[in-house]
């Protein structure tokens, strides 16, 4: 049974760093996450199962980082109820530099469409524009449509394809 949304003409949440006392949390929507995303097509990659079961010690590591953020959008009461990764990263064979990168963002379902990520989305780009970045980047995948017209709406671009194939099924084609 679904949970009801909350009603429109009231949703209070609130975007926040994430700190340790959301470990548990951030790895529950992750997991949700990776869920989702073999739900929709198994040839996703997907995480290890050490990663899964250090994930909490992952973002932790990841949050100690001045060029990381961890942002979580929290419900009456502080519960997480969803979360975003913002990194700074700083490649000298890529330009523009720094870019940011944006991963592991998750909506419980119950809080979407409530202007949850777009909160999320909007304390990244603050964050990220106070670090001098002029583009950020992010993954969405073709078989989750939801996903990709979110993004398209907080001004994303689709810019890049990426292809995947097996060597078996590369060297089985014909000429």
């Amino acid at each position: 049974m679904k949970k009801p949304r909350p009603s429109n003409s009231k949703v209070n949440f609130s975007i926040r760093r994430a700190g340790t006392r959301d470990l548990p949390e951030l790895k529950r929507m992750r997991i949700a996450l990776q869920d989702l995303l073999m739900g929709r097509d198994p040839r996703v990659w997907r995480l290890s199962q050490e990663l899964i079961d250090t994930l909490e010690e992952f973002y932790a590591k990841v949050m100690e980082r001045d060029e990381n953020r961890v942002f979580v959008a929290a419900a009456p009461g502080g519960k997480p109820v969803g979360m975003l990764l913002a990194r700074i990263l700083d490649n000298p064979n890529l330009d523009p530099r720094p870019f940011g990168r944006i991963d592991d963002a998750w909506v419980d379902p119950e809080w979407r469409e409530r202007g949850v990520m777009t909160g999320l989305t909007r304390a990244a780009a603050q964050f990220l524009a106070t670090h001098r970045v002029s583009m950020v980047m992010l993954d969405w995948a073709n078989n989750n449509p939801p996903s990709g017209t979110c993004w398209q709406k907080l001004g994303f671009e689709p810019l890049m394809t990426m292809g995947f194939a097996s060597p078996a099924g590369i060297l089985s084609r014909k000429e």
